[in-house]
Formats: structure tokens, sequence, C-alpha cells
């Protein structure tokens, strides 16, 4: 039992006189700001984190979205251009739109053959740009096919769509 007392007699340090740690400032300092450091990391990680997670959700949501726009098939293609390099043809003269998404939606025809229905070509400032773009895009002409149809429906039923442009029929204002 006298031994276990001297070794731990030996391994305690002596405390200084006017309640001081004990410690060199130094050591003390270093470690506030190890902590600090420490802290910002985590948070700078976290935050990175939280706008990877929401780019990933805006992705998926505009695959979903695509899927259900065209049934038979779609795909789509991001093309970055960097300062410098040579732009296709049809690329927008302005400045900072180096951001290209070319998309494509298929259809099946009777016999089961995939052919394209659409294919098409943005240009935006960003990726999120470019898919809010080509998803617009693709719900603009989803909102056109369902006017198409009602305008076919409508003249095949013999009904009209609108009202006449140019006044009663058979009237002449001249």
């Amino acid at each position: 039992m006298n031994f276990g007392l001297h070794i731990l007699a030996v391994q305690t340090v002596p405390q200084e006189k006017g309640g001081g740690l004990g410690v060199p400032i130094e050591i003390v300092a270093a470690m506030v700001l190890a902590c600090a450091l420490l802290t910002a990391t985590v948070l700078l990680l976290s935050r990175y984190k939280r706008r990877r997670d929401a780019m990933l959700l805006r992705e998926w949501s505009a695959r979903e979205r695509m899927q259900e726009l065209c049934p038979d098939g779609w795909s789509a293609r991001i093309l970055l251009y960097g300062d410098g390099a040579p732009l296709p043809d049809d690329a927008p003269s302005a400045g900072e739109r180096h951001v290209c998404v070319e998309w494509t939606e298929y259809e099946h025809d009777q016999a089961g053959h995939t052919d394209v229905a659409v294919a098409r070509r943005m240009w935006s400032r960003t990726i999120a740009g470019a898919l809010r773009g080509m998803l617009a895009d693709r719900e603009l002409d989803v909102e056109l096919e369902k006017i198409e149809r009602k305008v076919i429906e409508d003249s095949t039923e013999g009904g009209e769509t609108s009202p006449p442009a140019a006044g009663p029929r058979g009237t002449t204002d001249r």
C-alpha cells in the first residue's frame, strides 16, 4: 500500500499559491483556439451538408416530375462551358450563360418502337436554373398539348372553341 501512495504522490502536481491553475497560459490559449476552430469547422460542414442535401432534393424532384411529364421516357444531358470554350451556334451571346441542358422526350409507336418526340436545348447560368427551365419547358408543352386536344375534340364535334374574332358571321361593316 505504501508503494501505491508513493506513486500517487509522485504524479500529483504541486499547486501554485494564489489560486493559479498550474498550467501555462500558452496551453490554455491553444486549447481555447483549438475548440473555436473545431466548432467553426463543424458549423461550416453542417451548413455545406444542408445545401448539398437541398441540391440533391431538387435534382430528385426534377427527375420525378420529368418522369411524370414524359411517361414513355426521357433523357437529359447537362453541359458546362468554361470561359473561352467554343460555344454552339445557338448559344446566347449575353454573358454568363454557360450551362446547357439538352433534353429529349421519347414516345412509343403502335409497334413498340421508341422514337424521339421532342428534343430541346436551353441555356442557363446555373445547373439548378437549367433543370428548372427544362421542367418549365416540358410543363408548357403539356399545357399546349391539352389545348390542342381540346381544339381537336371541339372541331370534330362541330362546336366552336371561341367566339369569332371578326364579329357576327355574314355581316360586313365596310
